[in-house]
């Protein structure tokens, strides 16, 4: 096996990671289940099904867009372990997802679901390089106005990343809006309560439960959703489709990988203020019509909540590579 070289200044560094004390701003947006498991065709279930042996299928009708304070990201293995840490804001967006593999020719689903991450922006380059080449997660460099975002009253919060607006030669590569939270109307306040469970399965009800599960009119998954929701693991997994370009073929690497979190130390969450969220459209960045909502309009979020807690990231796993 060919080691990699490691320099100073490389901020490729590999997991694991701890994260303590990090707060967490959660709203949950409605999506198109259709939308949602074109992304998981699209970057989950590549190759074959007969050669990867799974298959990834989407099973809500919302996303969770979520901003996260990091005032302490740590190297957990020296030697990075003694290099120091980092501090980041980052935004993204995840939904629920089950695995389904492949035996005898029939396909059977996995104990408990899995996040998948379609869209994530941090404020650390280090975190996006880190991020994007050794781990899979597909992080983009943004701006959080204001900064830090805890403690903003009243909640009102611009993300912004490089965009081309629209597509021509004349189009130059520059900042614009893709998240805007605003405060919305105090009457609104009634209409959400305050979320039930631990993150990040907050607000996973058993009513809620049944009515997701009910897409697949599968007992059997949901059954297991209640299993989780009633003796929720001490970790959760994400899993990413990780690619790198090769020279001068076109040619890549390209692998579907998974990685563990573990959080602890969750405190109860907190009911967040009345806001809209608006999230925009541009030629370069289409996150409303990838998860299916309307772009530009003020949305009222179904759950809005915080929540503090301390979280690690174990070593990842490639589970398919193809070819």
């Amino acid at each position: 096996m060919i080691q990699f070289i490691q320099r100073n200044d490389n901020p490729e560094i590999p997991p694991p990671y701890k994260f303590p004390g990090i707060t967490i701003m959660s709203f949950q947006l409605p999506a198109k289940l259709a939308n949602l498991q074109d992304l998981c065709d699209q970057m989950l279930n590549i190759g074959s099904l007969s050669d990867r042996g799974f298959e990834y299928r989407a099973f809500t009708d919302f996303v969770d867009m979520e901003i996260v304070t990091y005032p302490k990201m740590m190297f957990d293995e020296p030697p990075f372990s003694n290099w120091g840490f980092a501090r980041q804001q980052e935004i993204y967006f995840r939904f629920y997802v089950w695995k389904f593999n492949l035996f005898g020719g029939l396909l059977f689903p996995e104990l408990f679901p899995e996040f998948f991450f379609p869209f994530m922006f941090v404020d650390n380059p280090w975190s996006m390089t880190s991020g994007r080449n050794v781990i899979g997660f597909p992080k983009v460099m943004a701006k959080f106005e204001p900064t830090p975002v805890l403690g903003v009253d009243p909640l009102r919060i611009t993300v912004s990343a490089m965009v081309m607006k629209t597509h021509s030669p004349q189009t130059m590569l520059d900042w614009a809006p893709i998240v805007e939270i605003k405060p919305g109307a105090a009457a609104m306040a009634a209409q959400v309560q305050a979320p039930q469970g631990s993150w990040p399965w907050a607000g996973m009800g058993p009513g809620k439960a049944a009515a997701l599960t009910s897409e697949f009119s599968d007992p059997y998954l949901e059954a297991n959703l209640q299993t989780l929701l009633g003796d929720i693991p001490g970790l959760f997994t994400t899993v990413q489709l990780k690619q790198f370009r090769d020279l001068p073929t076109n040619a890549c690497f390209q692998a579907v990988v998974t990685t563990r979190f573990t959080p602890e130390n969750v405190n109860a969450p907190e009911l967040l203020p009345p806001v809209t969220i608006t999230v925009n459209k541009y030629a370069s960045l289409d996150i409303p019509g990838s998860l299916g909502f309307p772009a530009g309009h003020p949305i009222s979020p179904s759950l809005r909540y915080q929540v503090s807690l301390d979280m690690s990231m174990s070593h990842g796993e490639n589970i398919f590579v193809n070819g």
